[in-house]
C-alpha cells in the first residue's frame, strides 16, 4: 500500500459554487439563523440569489434524490477535477463515483417527515443492522478520464465544480469496489476522530487547477488541526496502514514514542532514505494570472437540461418544492423575481410555472 488517499465527497457530483473565498457564508447561510438559531431557507435563497451557479445543484437538492433513504442506497461522488498520472508521466483529469449495488433510493417529503419523526438515526440504524446481519453494503466505484489537451473543446470548463461530464461523452469506468463489513467498535474513536482532508493523496493522483479543489486542499488541513490538534494524522484512524518515516511530531497531544536522537532528514547517522519518486503533472504556463470570472461560466444549460430529462411529475414535486420555500413571507418580491429569472433562463416552461404560482415577473 502507498498510504491513505482521501476521496472527500458528497452525495451530489457538483456543488454549489467554484470560487472557494464563499465557501464559509455559503455553510453560514445554510446555518441556523445566528440570532434566532433556526434554520431558515429565506436565508439560503438570499444568498444563493447572488450566485447563478448555483442552480444546477439546486437541481439535485430539490429534486427526489435531495433525501436519500438511507447510506446504503445513496451515491457517492468525488466532485472535484483530480489527476491520474502513471510513472511514464501520461497524465489524465479523473472524477469519482460510487454507485450502491443495492440501486438508490430516496425518501419522498413526507416520508421523510415521518420516518425522520420516528428516529432520526434512522440511516445510521439501517447501516449498523445491516452490517450486523450480514448484509454488508457494497459499492462499485467508476472513473470518467478526460485528456487535459480536450479541456478547451467543450461548451463548459471541465475543471468547474459545479459541473459535471455528460456520461454519454465522457462514459462512467469500473475499477473497484468497497464492501462495508464491519461495524465501529468505538464510534467516537473510530468515526468522531475520522479527519479527512483532500490534501492527502498517494503516487498516481494528483490534484489539477479546480479551484475548490485547490482552496479544500488547505482549508480542511487547518480544520482538522483547530479541531483535534496538530498531531491528528497520528490517531490510529488517520494514520497510514502502511509503513511510513516523517519527523512531523513534537507539538500538543503527540503520543508517538521515538527512542532517537536524529530527528532530521538526510541525516549520515539515519539509514533512512527517501521514498520511490513518482513524477507529478508539469504544465508550461503563459499569460495573466489574475482572480476573476471564469470564461465559461455556463449557469443554465445543465440545470435546464437536468430537469427536462424528468418525468412530468417529477417536475411537478420540483416546482412545488420552489413555490413552498419562494413563498416563505421573510424571501422579498425582489428576490423571488430573481430566482424566476434564473429558472426561465435554464428552462422557459418552468420559469412560466413558477412565475404563474407566484405571480411575479423576472427581474433580471
Amino acid at each position: 500500500m502507498s498510504g491513505n488517499f482521501d476521496l472527500v465527497g458528497n452525495n451530489f457530483p457538483i456543488f454549489f459554487i467554484r470560487d472557494g473565498m464563499k465557501f464559509p457564508d455559503l455553510i453560514h447561510a445554510f446555518k441556523p439563523n445566528p440570532k434566532s438559531n433556526i434554520q431558515e431557507y429565506w436565508r439560503v435563497l438570499d444568498y444563493f440569489s447572488h450566485l447563478p451557479e448555483s442552480l444546477s445543484t439546486f437541481t439535485w437538492l430539490f429534486d427526489d434524490v435531495g433525501i436519500p433513504q438511507d447510506y446504503r442506497h445513496m451515491e457517492g461522488f468525488g466532485v472535484h477535477t483530480f489527476t491520474l498520472i502513471n510513472k511514464a508521466g501520461r497524465v489524465r483529469y479523473v472524477k469519482f463515483h460510487w454507485k450502491p449495488t443495492c440501486g438508490v433510493k430516496c425518501l419522498s417529503d413526507e416520508e421523510a417527515k415521518r420516518v425522520g419523526g420516528d428516529n432520526h438515526s434512522h440511516a445510521t440504524q439501517d447501516l449498523y443492522d445491516s452490517i450486523k446481519a450480514g448484509n454488508y453494503p457494497e459499492w462499485k466505484l467508476f472513473i470518467q478520464t478526460m485528456d487535459p489537451e480536450d479541456e478547451d473543446k467543450f461548451d463548459f470548463d471541465p475543471l468547474d465544480v459545479t459541473k459535471i461530464w455528460p456520461e454519454d461523452i465522457i462514459p462512467l469506468q469500473p475499477v473497484g469496489r468497497m464492501v462495508l463489513n464491519k461495524t465501529v467498535d468505538n464510534f467516537f474513536a473510530e468515526n468522531e476522530q475520522l479527519a479527512f482532508s483532500p490534501s492527502v493523496i498517494v503516487p498516481g493522483i494528483y490534484f489539477s487547477d479546480d479551484k475548490m479543489l485547490q482552496c479544500r486542499t488547505f482549508a480542511y488541513g487547518d480544520t482538522q488541526r483547530h479541531r483535534l490538534g496538530p498531531n491528528y494524522l497520528l490517531l490510529p484512524v488517520n494514520a497510514p496502514k502502511c509503513a511510513h518515516h516523517n519527523n512531523h511530531y513534537d507539538g500538543f497531544m503527540n503520543f508517538m514514542h521515538r527512542d532517537e536522537e536524529v530527528n532530521y532528514f538526510p541525516s549520515r547517522f539515519d539509514p533512512v532514505r527517501e521514498a520511490e519518486k513518482f513524477p507529478i503533472p508539469s504544465n508550461i504556463i503563459t499569460g495573466k494570472r489574475e482572480k476573476t470570472v471564469i470564461e465559461k461560466e455556463a449557469n443554465f444549460k445543465q440545470a435546464g437540461d437536468r430537469y427536462r430529462s424528468w418525468a412530468p411529475d417529477r417536475q411537478e414535486r420540483f416546482v412545488n418544492r420552489w413555490i413552498h420555500h419562494l413563498s416563505d413571507p421573510r424571501v422579498t418580491h425582489e428576490i423571488r423575481g430573481i430566482w424566476v429569472s434564473y429558472w426561465s433562463q435554464a428552462d422557459k416552461y418552468l420559469g412560466q410555472k413558477l412565475a404563474s404560482r407566484l405571480n411575479v415577473r423576472p427581474s433580471i
